[in-house]
């Protein structure tokens, strides 16, 4: 399986998780947030934070409203599109100013863009990356155009069956482009953990050799740190200053402290991990000569006499004659007295 550069970082297998620290809607319509939140994904170790782009007319039929969204009672009965246009997007003229922040605290930034004219918005400001929503891996006429321009892209999947997916990655191939980081998710606000299903990234891998993330909107970071273990290579997770905030997006969010554990919790799983040929570290091979076990006598046994199952013992420390030669020396005799509750040595047996 191949690996991906982003800007000056590599994903995919061997490399280390990509973390992905998704402000989105929770700007709060105040820079002052935003950049707060940028700061604590660098100070935490985020690898980027990711905003969010789209015209909302473009995205929802004028007809849905707050009602059909479950939104009424924080919004009002409106049309849907007018709160995301006035709440829940960050106003576009913060972009080149939040970017340039971004820049400046060593992260990676860019949006997700949702149609040709979002992604000629975006183009101005030299993001590393593409992100596919998952709302638009049936949007093939998007896709096709998103992989004309050679970068990156991450595609989150959620809602979509096995082979919608498989005719989006063909889509962008087909566009020259076979940069592609698959992202598992499960698009409920947040998803029971019965059905995060944390198997599908090794299935995606498997199945598209391609490498393969996580988007996860869980309440907490259990799927997140425990995908590492399945091989996920990305994660991606929104970001809050508070789950009391208003907005669709901040209950699940990780606030600062959730942050900070995701980032500790994946980077030890990392290391944990370790290698997959069989290696005794070299505490471990310290510990083999004390808590393994060797053949001890039982008794004292003078020169001569035989050795038995009774007069011998399997026993700690693991420095003398290792068990699997029992056999060979039962019914042989001592060459010299032996004190009880010594380890023995081939060179006291005759």
């Amino acid at each position: 399986m191949k690996t991906i550069q982003i800007a000056d970082k590599k994903v995919g297998p061997g490399e280390r998780v990509y973390l992905i620290a998704e402000i989105g809607s929770n700007h709060c319509h105040d820079k002052g947030v935003v950049k707060e939140l940028i700061d604590i994904a660098g100070e935490t170790g985020f690898d980027a934070v990711k905003f969010q782009t789209y015209d909302p007319l473009e995205v929802f039929s004028g007809k849905i409203t707050t009602r059909d969204v479950h939104y009424e009672k924080e919004y009002g009965f409106r049309p849907w599109w007018e709160v995301a246009r006035d709440h829940i997007l960050m106003p576009r003229e913060w972009f080149g100013e939040m970017f340039a922040y971004a820049k400046e605290k060593g992260l990676h930034v860019f949006s997700t863009g949702h149609s040709p004219a979002d992604i000629q918005f975006l183009m101005q400001f030299d993001q590393p990356v593409f992100k596919v929503a998952s709302l638009d891996v049936s949007y093939t006429d998007f896709l096709a155009h998103l992989g004309t321009f050679q970068k990156p892209i991450i595609m989150s999947t959620g809602m979509h069956f096995l082979g919608e997916i498989e005719r989006a990655v063909e889509t962008i191939k087909n566009a020259g482009n076979d940069n592609i980081i698959l992202l598992h998710c499960v698009s409920n606000y947040p998803p029971a953990p019965e059905t995060v299903n944390l198997n599908n990234i090794r299935m995606l891998a498997q199945t598209f050799d391609l490498p393969v993330g996580l988007s996860d909107h869980s309440m907490d970071n259990y799927a997140s740190i425990a995908s590492v273990a399945l091989g996920a290579c990305m994660i991606e997770k929104h970001v809050t200053l508070d789950r009391s905030f208003n907005g669709p997006d901040h209950p699940f969010a990780l606030n600062p402290e959730g942050m900070r554990d995701l980032v500790k919790g994946v980077r030890e799983v990392e290391k944990a991990l370790g290698s997959y040929s069989r290696k005794l570290s070299p505490q471990e091979q310290k510990a083999r000569e004390m808590a393994r076990r060797s053949i001890i006598t039982k008794e004292v046994i003078e020169k001569g006499m035989v050795f038995t199952r009774d007069n011998l013992k399997i026993a700690r420390p693991g420095s003398g004659i290792h068990p699997k030669y029992l056999d060979i020396i039962l019914g042989r005799k001592a060459k010299i007295n032996i004190d009880k509750e010594d380890l023995l040595s081939w060179e006291n047996i005759d």
